[in-house]
């Protein structure tokens, strides 16, 4: 008997997901930060380059195969030719290590939340004052006591908050995912919209302090001088393949939980504008907040620091909010209406990853998922307990920068040369004829073109670029244990599982002729 797949409900609780795992923290802490240093409006030009010419052709081509051979990354990949699978596991356990410490960024999300309620009732807020006469940052001061930063070069104080944060991030993954795609579909309802109306609530209120038109100028006005500059186009590629989830398997598995006739390109239209869409509307929540607060502690813009990553959601935007003249309950609000913002941004993220890993092992293994879940859980927990150190956001940074800005982009890289240069074309054209035979609008020549040449071209160019930057910075030992050994370990372990996949097959080949 045929094995009946999972489906969404509606196409909308699809689109919903789809939107959730692609907007998360990035569109809020790193867009931002990408067009303050590169331009400000005019990095937008490069940006929608990078969205046409690379991100949108890279999600059809996702959504493409996971709807044609309903299955997750590494069986779809099979499916389209026996000799891909690899490719699918690698994209696949690439998520599962970025989930490792993308939730403990979502543990310090808790920490800051419960701090801010605590405010609310206690006339005070957790940072101020922090820094005590030292003359530095209040807000850096506590994110450091967070952290457990330590002050020499020891791994720092294992953080007994942060552990529990990790605990609460790893529980809501397993209640999102545990009953499958209904149950995701429900929780998408809620989780998407959530950040949406709390994001537009800080756009208002950013828009009504003080030169907060003089952040919005600076965000806005553009730089044309940038656009010569190589770095920028590179920013902007990176940007769209960071965000929009591209390369994790996600969309995939996502994608074969819809009916084989669903719309393809559609969809990725819609998913990749809605991300884009909030990311714009995040620069506007932020600069404006910027250009406030660089008025009150009289700085000229271009050299406010901290605009970007960990740093923007942990340390300037707190900052922010405790300059702002307003009742302390009022702070705490505000603080904790950020919080919950990046919780439920991150937490959308976080299970999509887990849900792409899940949904691999179950149809390779035909286990349960609600044990492949648990298990994925439990251990993701266990492998999050590192990062509680001190240290811990330095590691994290490490392997951030090899896995997101390194594997990501190679796993991309060699999903465009397989599909469009080692597959047969008329397997490549009978791909790319069925996508077009249930979708409202159709792929063409210029698709082909972005698959082919100009999106690993792009690719090419930006791991040569980043490689050089690694032989020229140096490796020491963190970055090994943290940042070469996972990466190569990820790539072992996805040929280790194509091995198992073809001993079985050949098995039931020899038991079939027998």
């Amino acid at each position: 008997m045929a094995e009946q797949r999972e489906r969404w409900h509606s196409r909308t609780a699809f689109i919903m997901a789809a939107v959730g795992s692609a907007i998360g923290l990035g569109n809020v802490w790193r867009f931002p930060g990408q067009a303050f240093e590169n331009g400000g409006g005019a990095f937008f030009v490069p940006y929608f380059i990078a969205l046409l010419t690379a991100g949108i052709p890279l999600m059809i081509l996702e959504y493409g195969i996971g709807s044609k051979y309903q299955g997750s990354a590494p069986r779809s990949f099979q499916r389209l030719d026996k000799r891909f699978e690899w490719v699918g596991w690698w994209a696949v356990l690439i998520g599962l290590m970025i989930s490792f410490y993308y939730c403990i960024i979502l543990a310090w999300s808790w920490q800051f939340a419960y701090e801010s309620v605590i405010a609310m009732f206690d006339g005070s807020l957790a940072w101020t004052g922090a820094a005590g006469d030292t003359g530095g940052s209040d807000t850096k001061a506590f994110f450091d006591k967070v952290l457990g930063a330590p002050k020499d070069d020891g791994i720092g104080a294992f953080n007994i908050g942060t552990m529990v944060g990790l605990a609460a991030t790893w529980v809501c993954v397993y209640l999102a995912i545990a009953k499958g795609v209904h149950r995701v579909g429900k929780v998408v309802m809620i989780t998407v919209p959530l950040p949406l109306v709390i994001l537009v609530l800080l756009v208002i209120r950013g828009l009504t302090l003080p030169n907060s038109m003089d952040g919005l100028s600076y965000y806005l006005a553009p730089d044309w001088s940038k656009l010569g500059e190589s770095s920028v186009w590179l920013a902007a590629y990176g940007q769209v393949f960071f965000s929009l989830s591209v390369g994790w398997g996600i969309l995939i598995a996502y994608a074969s939980f819809r009916p084989k006739d669903s719309d393809v390109v559609n969809n990725a239209y819609i998913t990749s504008f809605a991300n884009c869409g909030f990311s714009f509307l995040a620069g506007f929540a932020v600069f404006s907040t910027l250009g406030y607060l660089a008025a009150a502690l009289g700085k000229p813009i271009p050299d406010m620091e901290g605009i970007t990553g960990g740093t923007l959601a942990f340390v300037t935007y707190p900052e922010a909010i405790e300059q702002i003249q307003m009742a302390v309950w009022l702070q705490g609000l505000l603080a904790v209406g950020f919080f919950v913002m990046l919780l439920a941004l991150g937490i959308d993220s976080a299970f999509s990853i887990v849900e792409a890993v899940a949904v691999a092992m179950k149809d390779k293994f035909n286990v349960s998922r609600g044990v492949v879940v648990s298990g994925l859980c439990v251990g993701g927990f266990f492998m999050g307990l590192i990062y509680c150190f001190g240290k811990g956001a330095a590691w994290l940074g490490i392997t951030d920068s090899y896995m997101g800005d390194y594997g990501l982009p190679l796993v991309a890289l060699v999903q465009c040369l397989l599909v469009t240069w080692v597959m047969p074309k008329a397997k490549f054209k009978e791909l790319q004829d069925d996508i077009n035979a249930r979708s409202e609008l159709t792929t063409g020549v210029l698709w082909v073109i972005c698959l082919k040449y100009i999106t690993p071209a792009v690719l090419i160019w930006s791991l040569y670029d980043y490689t050089f930057k690694l032989i020229k910075k140096g490796v020491n030992f963190d970055v090994v244990v943290f940042g070469i050994m996972p990466a190569g370990g990820v790539l072992v372990l996805a040929f280790l599982l194509q091995s198992i996949r073809t001993m079985k097959d050949n098995e039931g080949e020899e038991a079939s002729d027998a």
